[in-house]
């Protein structure tokens, strides 16, 4: 499980004072970040979402800090699936679950490599926990 802390701005705040819903795929994205460089390479984007659903549990605010966790929740041949919660004060305020698919030089879905199989085993963790 990957986990970091984001810190709300108040650009990040919508009209009615609470965190915009269009910010947490951005923060999501960018609590991910060191997982997917494991995927990149100079000059190749071998990754590409196929499917990003978010999830609103409850309001976020400007404070307390946000905890984001990752979790990889299955991992395909060509694929992998990423299960991600923010949380605020402990509470569970969003998730959100990502598909990405791993593509080869024809721009096509190919075979996960050994090494980045690997390292997403690492942060695999049973849903049922």
């Amino acid at each position: 499980m990957l986990t970091s802390t984001i810190y709300p701005r108040i650009d990040d705040l919508g009209p009615a004072g609470h965190v915009h819903n269009t910010v947490l795929p951005s923060w999501f994205q960018q609590a991910r970040g060191a997982l997917l460089a494991e995927f990149f390479k100079p000059n190749a984007l071998p990754l590409m979402v196929k499917e990003y659903t978010v999830t609103f549990h409850r309001e976020i605010v400007m404070s307390p800090p946000i905890t984001i966790q990752i979790q990889v929740q299955s991992v395909g041949n060509s694929s992998f699936t990423l299960h991600e919660q923010a949380f605020q004060d402990g509470r569970l305020s969003a998730e959100s679950t990502v598909v990405y698919i791993n593509v080869g030089p024809d721009h096509r879905p190919a075979p996960i490599p050994p090494a980045q199989r690997e390292f997403l085993a690492t942060h695999q963790v049973s849903m049922a926990e």
